[in-house]
C-alpha cells in the first residue's frame, strides 16, 4: 500500500494553479496504480472529445491533447455511468478491445482504469484515468483513491468556475458607469468602478488602495463619510445623500447606499457603496413642493405630508391600491395604512431619518380598507425650503405584493427538494457546515447518516417513475416521523438521503440509525393492487476533530458514504459506521 501512500503525499503538496493540482493529480493517479500513464481530461456537455489537461507519461509530464471519446474505453465508462456505474477497469487487450482508439494508439495501452468526475448537478465533466503498456490487476484501495480524488477534481473544477465568475464580475465593476466601490473597516477601497475614475480623474490603480479620507478630504471624511461607514460596519444598512467634492468639477449630490459586507463566518469585513448622482434632483426639490399632472396620473402612489404626518395630497390610484378614497385619506397620518406586522425596526429607521430631515426608502407591509395584506416598497423625502426648513414630506409608494410572493417562492427553491419538501442538497451540505463549524467551537458531537432505498433501481424498472416517486415520498415521510426535531432531513439525489445529527455521540446515531432502518423495513407501501416492502442502507460517521483529523464537510460526507457502501457490500439492510 505504500504506492498509495506516496499518491497521496502526492496530492498534498504545494500547487499555485489549478493547472499545477491537476498535474500533480496526474502524477498521483500513475503512482497509485502503478501503471506509466496517468491523466486528468475534462470535457464540455454533449462534446464527443476530451480535453486532456494533465498527463503524466512515465517519468515526466507529457503535453496536454485532446481525443475523441467514441471508440475509447471512455464511452464505456460514459455508458456506465447511464446506470449509475461511475468507475471502470480492463486488465488488459485493451490494443484488441479498443484498436481503432486514439487514445489507447497513442499512449499503447494495454490496461485502462477510470472514474467519472461529475458536479454539483451530477453532470458528467470529465474523467481521470491511468493507462499502462502492461496487464494490470486490481489493487486493493485503489478504487477508493479515484472515488476520492474524483470528488477532489469536482471540488476544484466549480472553485476554478468560481474564480472566474469572480474576476468576471469585478471586471463588470470596473466598467460600470455609476459609482460602485467596496471599503473595508479600515476606510480603504479595494474596488471602484469607472463612476469614480469618472469623477476624481484618477485611475483605478490610483483610487485602490487609497484611504477614503484622501479621496473626499478629511473634512468631508470625518464629518459625514466616517459616522456613515461607522453604521454600516455595525451591521446597518444605511441609505444617505452626501455632498462630494471632486477636484477641478462641480460638487455632486449623491445618493449612496451602504451595505455590510459579510464573510461567511458572519464576521463583517466592510461596505458596498453604491452611489449615483442626484445633483439636479436636489437642485430642483422645490420645485416637487406641488405635484404636476404626471403625478396625478402616475401608477406610483403619491403622498405629501405637512412636518406633522398629516397627509395634505394623494394621487388618486390610492383608491385602486388601498381601497380607500382620496377624501377618506386626506386629513388622515399614514397609520391609517399601518398593518402591524411590520418589524418596528423599520418604523425606527424610518422617523430617524425623516426627522434628521433625511429620505428613506424601505419596504412595508400595509393593510387596505378590506383587510387584506400588501406590500409596498415606499420612498420618502423631505422636502426643504431656502433656509433648510422642513416644509412638507413627499412619499412614493409602489405595490409589490407579487415580487415578494414571487420572492418567498424562489427561496423555497433554492433551498427544498420539489419531490418531497425537505432540503436540497446544496442547502443541506450548508446547514452540515454551519454545525460542522458549531461543533469545532463548542467541541460538541456531531454524527451524519448517509441512506438510500435498497434495489431501487428495480422498483423503477418494474414499476416506472411514478411509482419510484411515491416510495420516495413515503420513505421521506417514515424518516421523518422517526427522526428527532433537532435531526435534519436531506434528500442529496435520487434515492439517497442524509440526516444530521446534532449533539449526537456515535452510540446514540447508532440507535437511531437501527430505529429508522427498523421503521422503515416495517413499512408496507400500497401501490394500486400492490403491496411493496421496502429496506435501507445506512452509512454512519460521526465528526473527528483531532491533531490528526479534523473533518471537513467533504470528509464527513465521504465517511458516510464508505459507511454506506459497506453496508451495501455486506447483503443491504444494513448499519456501516465509519
Amino acid at each position: 500500500m505504500d504506492h498509495l501512500y506516496h499518491a497521496h503525499r502526492l496530492l498534498a503538496g504545494s500547487a499555485e494553479s489549478d493547472i499545477e493540482f491537476f498535474e500533480l493529480a496526474a502524477q498521483a493517479i500513475a503512482v497509485a496504480t502503478q501503471s506509466r500513464c496517468g491523466g486528468v481530461g475534462f470535457c464540455a456537455p454533449d462534446s464527443v472529445a476530451l480535453n486532456v489537461v494533465a498527463l503524466w507519461d512515465g517519468d515526466e509530464l507529457g503535453d496536454p491533447f485532446s481525443f475523441p471519446i467514441p471508440g475509447s474505453p471512455c464511452e464505456q465508462l460514459y455508458n456506465k455511468a447511464e446506470t449509475g456505474e461511475s468507475h471502470i477497469h480492463y486488465e488488459s487487450n485493451c490494443q484488441k478491445l479498443f484498436a481503432n482508439s486514439e487514445l489507447i494508439l497513442r499512449l499503447n495501452g494495454e490496461s485502462f482504469r477510470a472514474q467519472i468526475i461529475m458536479d454539483d448537478n451530477q453532470h458528467i465533466i470529465g474523467h481521470i484515468f491511468s493507462m499502462d503498456d502492461q496487464p494490470r490487476t486490481d489493487q486493493p484501495g485503489v478504487r477508493d483513491f479515484f472515488e476520492l480524488l474524483s470528488n477532489r477534481l469536482s471540488t476544484e473544477h466549480r472553485r476554478v468556475g468560481q474564480q472566474e465568475k469572480l474576476h468576471r464580475n469585478a471586471n463588470i465593476v470596473a466598467l460600470t458607469r455609476n459609482m460602485l466601490s467596496f471599503v473595508d473597516k479600515s476606510f480603504t477601497y479595494h474596488a471602484v468602478s469607472q463612476g469614480y475614475v469618472d469623477a476624481y480623474g484618477k485611475s483605478h490603480d490610483q483610487l485602490i488602495g487609497s484611504q477614503a479620507g484622501d479621496i473626499h478630504g478629511e473634512a468631508v471624511f470625518n464629518r459625514v463619510l466616517k459616522p456613515l461607514l461607522s453604521r454600516t460596519f455595525n451591521g446597518e444598512s444605511v441609505n444617505s445623500q452626501i455632498w462630494i467634492h471632486p477636484p477641478n468639477i462641480a460638487p455632486k449630490y449623491i445618493d449612496i447606499v451602504q451595505t455590510p459586507y459579510y464573510e461567511k463566518d458572519g464576521s463583517i469585513s466592510g461596505a458596498i457603496l453604491s452611489g449615483h448622482d442626484i445633483t439636479a434632483q436636489k437642485i430642483t426639490e422645490q420645485t416637487l413642493q406641488k405635484l404636476s399632472l404626471a403625478v396625478t396620473h402616475s401608477p406610483i402612489l403619491t403622498v405629501i405630508t405637512n412636518p406633522d404626518g398629516v397627509i395634505e395630497y394623494v394621487s388618486p390610484i390610492v383608491e385602486k391600491i388601498t381601497g380607500y378614497t382620496t377624501e377618506e385619506v386626506i386629513g388622515q397620518t399614514p397609520r391609517l395604512f399601518k398593518s402591524g406586522r411590520t418589524d418596528p425596526s423599520v418604523y425606527k429607521e424610518l422617523w430617524q431619518a425623516i426627522k434628521s430631515k433625511q429620505p428613506w426608502q424601505g419596504e412595508i407591509e400595509n393593510r387596505r380598507k378590506d383587510g387584506s395584506l400588501y406590500w409596498e416598497h415606499i420612498s420618502i423625502a423631505p422636502v426643504l425650503d431656502e433656509q433648510n426648513r422642513l416644509i412638507a414630506f413627499v412619499g412614493n409608494s409602489m405595490d409589490i405584493s407579487e415580487r415578494k410572493e414571487m420572492e418567498w417562492q424562489l427561496q423555497q427553491l433554492a433551498s427544498t427538494d420539489p419531490l418531497t419538501g425537505v432540503f436540497n442538497r446544496r442547502h443541506f451540505l450548508e446547514e452540515v457546515e454551519s454545525h460542522l463549524a458549531q461543533s469545532e467551537r463548542y467541541k460538541s458531537p456531531l454524527s451524519l447518516m448517509v441512506l438510500d432505498i435498497d434495489r431501487f433501481k428495480s422498483v423503477n424498472d418494474n414499476g416506472g417513475h411514478a411509482l419510484g416517486d411515491i416510495v420516495i415520498k413515503q420513505f421521506t415521510q417514515i424518516c421523518e416521523q422517526t427522526i428527532r426535531n433537532v435531526d435534519i432531513l436531506g434528500r442529496l439525489g435520487g434515492d439517497e438521503f442524509a440526516i444530521l445529527m446534532p449533539e449526537t455521540a456515535a452510540d446514540e446515531a447508532l440507535i437511531l440509525a437501527d430505529r429508522l432502518k427498523m421503521a422503515i423495513s416495517q413499512y408496507q407501501i400500497q401501490h394500486e393492487s400492490h403491496t411493496l416492502q421496502i429496506t435501507t442502507s445506512i452509512g454512519l460517521s460521526t465528526y473527528q476533530n483531532s491533531e490528526t483529523l479534523r473533518d471537513s464537510v467533504q470528509t464527513l460526507l465521504a465517511r458516510a458514504d464508505e459507511g454506506l457502501y459497506a453496508a451495501k457490500k455486506g447483503g443491504r439492510n444494513l448499519i456501516g459506521y465509519v
